[in-house]
C-alpha cells in the first residue's frame, strides 16, 4: 500500500480507469481515487473505455466518467484490472499516452501480475473497494458520505451484499465505517439487485429458458446472443448479475454464462464451489479473476466458444476429483 500512497502523493496529475465493461467495483474504486484526488489539491479524472452501466447512474459524479484520458500523463491508477489490456481500447487508441505515465496498479484479483510503476495487489480483499477504503486514511483524507456511497457500491456488488464467501471480517469493519460515514447501504442493494425493468427480466427470461446441464449437473451453462438483446431492447449490461443467479443451482460445482459479443468474440463468466477453481479454466483462454469467480474473452463464435469452454471445465473437474489441485 505505501508504494502506491508514495507514487499517488508525487502526482500532480492522476488519471483513474476502469476495466472494460465496468462493473461497480471498479467504476467505485475509480470514482473514489478521482474524488480523493482533487481533495489533495490534484487534477483527476476517471476513464473508462466502455460507458457505465445505466443501473449504476445513482453514484456520485458518474456523469464525470470520459471514456479517453483528457489530462497530460502523470500516474495513472489502474483499478480492478487483472491485467493492463483489461481496461479495454483505450490502451491501444492512446498508447504513446501511457508510455509518458507512470502506473500505479491496485487490485484484489489472484492472477494479477503486479505490473505498473508500483503495485498493491491482495487477494484477500473481497473488492478493490474495500482495498481503496484502507487506502484514504493513509492519504490522509477523511471518508465522508459522497465516498462511502462509491466504495459501499462496489463491496455490494463483488460480495453479493455480503453473501458470497470472500466476505472477511475486515470486509464487514470496512462497510461498517462506510455505513457510518452514511453510505446508503439498502438503496445500494436495491439499486443492483432488485431494481429491474422489465425489459431486463424478459431478456434473463430467455436466457434462462436455454440453459443446460452436464456432468451429472455439475456443470451448468447458459449463453446471451445478440438477438435476445435484440429481441428485449436491452443492452449487454442487462445481464450483470445474471451469473450470480445461474451459480445458485444446488448441484453445480463450475457455472458458466458465455455472452456473444460478435460473430467473432464470446466473453465468459465462470462462478465454481469449493470443488473447482475458476481461474484454472479462465486462464486457459488468457483470462483470470479469482479462485471462485473469473472471466476471459475466447475469440470464437458463441457455439465454438461453448464447446471449447465446456471441455475445460470437464477437465477442471477431473484434475479436482483425481486430487490434481
Amino acid at each position: 500500500m505505501q508504494e502506491v500512497a508514495a507514487l499517488l502523493r508525487s502526482a500532480e496529475r492522476i488519471s483513474a480507469f476502469c476495466h472494460e465493461n465496468p462493473d461497480a467495483d471498479t467504476l467505485g474504486a475509480a470514482l473514489a481515487v478521482s474524488i480523493a484526488a482533487e481533495r489533495l489539491g490534484k487534477q483527476a479524472e476517471v476513464v473508462s473505455s466502455d460507458p457505465p452501466p445505466p443501473g449504476l447512474a445513482f453514484l456520485p459524479r458518474i456523469d464525470t466518467v470520459r471514456s479517453t484520458p483528457a489530462l497530460e500523463p502523470d500516474v495513472a491508477v489502474v483499478v480492478d484490472s487483472g491485467e493492463m489490456h483489461r481496461i479495454g481500447a483505450v490502451l491501444t487508441t492512446h498508447a504513446d499516452w501511457f508510455e509518458r505515465a507512470r502506473v500505479a496498479n491496485i487490485d484484489h484479483h489472484v492472477s494479477n501480475p503486479g505490473y505498473g510503476a508500483a503495485s498493491w495487489i491482495d487477494a484477500s480483499a473481497a473488492a478493490t473497494c474495500e482495498m481503496i477504503s484502507l487506502l484514504l486514511p493513509e492519504l490522509g483524507v477523511q471518508i465522508d458520505a459522497e465516498l462511502a456511497t462509491v466504495l459501499m457500491t462496489g463491496i455490494v456488488q463483488d460480495t453479493h451484499t455480503f453473501a458470497h464467501p470472500n466476505t472477511t471480517p475486515r470486509t464487514l469493519r470496512v462497510a461498517a465505517t462506510l455505513l457510518e460515514a452514511g453510505a446508503p447501504l439498502s438503496a445500494i442493494n436495491r439499486a443492483i439487485y432488485a431494481d429491474k425493468p422489465f425489459s431486463t427480466l424478459a431478456l434473463w427470461g430467455q436466457i434462462l429458458a436455454g440453459c443446460q446441464q452436464q456432468h451429472d449437473g455439475r456443470i451448468v451453462h447458459a449463453s446471451m446472443t445478440t438477438a435476445m438483446l435484440a429481441a428485449t431492447g436491452e443492452q449487454p449490461t442487462a445481464s450483470e448479475g445474471f451469473v450470480d443467479l445461474l451459480g445458485s443451482t444446488r448441484d453445480a460445482d463450475v457455472t458458466i454464462f458465455l455472452k456473444e459479443v460478435s460473430p467473432t468474440e464470446t466473453r465468459i463468466s465462470l462462478r465454481t464451489s469449493a470443488r473447482a477453481d475458476a481461474v484454472a479454466i479462465a486462464s486457459e483462454f488468457g483470462g483470470g479473476g479469482h479462485v471462485r469467480a473469473a472471466g476471459c474473452t475466447v475469440g470464437a463464435p458463441l457455439d465454438e466458444a461453448r464447446t471449447v469452454v465446456l471441455a475445460a471445465a470437464e477437465r477442471e473437474l477431473a484434475r479436482s476429483d483425481a486430487g490434481g489441485r
